[in-house]
């Protein structure tokens, strides 16, 4: 694997090669334990999901084996009607990132509210403090629906050729390693094991 490495960053062609080739070159050349990921995603929520998606859009990180666990199972989605009440506040530097990766896009096209002013009170006095103008041209936050936003992940997370999504994977049990040399070990209800260099533990149910 190490030798595949080296010959694909110091070949200019295959330098210069889509992500996705580069991807499809390394694994198919590797022989190492198919369990054993670089990076492991324990929670496929808006943030695990947009996490997986970033690290996998990343060209320095396009030779990383990447896993999303999910513990709930895949399910078809569609735009509804109605609007959900279930939504998230974004700041202006989550929208920068879901415009980065082009999962914005995908919330631009359907529907989203822009905040333009935002005034918070104290509970116990009359203080207060504002953020924005009403008459600024720049937003405070965006309001995006849970689901739409999740889904707006998902779609690009098609793109990337390095992320595996295991859904239905609840973690059990996970081990981390007393040195450095030694991988983390993860366990799923169902029997499963796998192996990492780096774990994101998004969800606390997860683990």
């Amino acid at each position: 694997m190490a030798l595949v490495k080296l010959l694909v960053d110091k070949t200019p062609n295959l330098r210069a090669a889509s992500r996705k080739i580069r991807v499809y070159i390394l694994r198919e050349c590797s022989n190492e334990n198919r369990n054993h990921y670089d990076i492991a995603i324990a929670g496929g929520g808006m943030v695990g999901t947009t996490l997986a998606c970033t690290l996998g859009k990343n060209f320095k990180l396009s030779n990383k084996r990447i896993l999303l666990l999910e513990s709930g199972k895949k399910k078809p989605w569609t735009l509804p009607e109605k609007y959900n009440n279930r939504v998230v506040s974004i700041n202006p530097g989550t929208h920068k990132l879901l415009n980065d990766i082009n999962a914005w896009r995908h919330i631009n096209n359907n529907r989203f509210a822009t905040v333009k002013r935002l005034q918070v009170w104290d509970a116990v006095s009359d203080s207060s403090i504002t953020f924005g103008d009403e008459t600024s041209s720049e937003n405070v936050s965006y309001i995006v629906e849970n689901d739409l936003l999740l889904a707006a992940a998902n779609e690009e997370l098609k793109d990337t050729g390095n992320v595996d999504i295991l859904y239905g994977a609840k973690v059990k049990d996970y081990h981390l390693p007393e040195y450095h040399e030694k991988n983390v070990q993860i366990s799923t209800e169902d029997g499963r094991k796998y192996s990492c260099d780096l774990l994101f533990v998004i969800e606390i149910t997860q683990v």
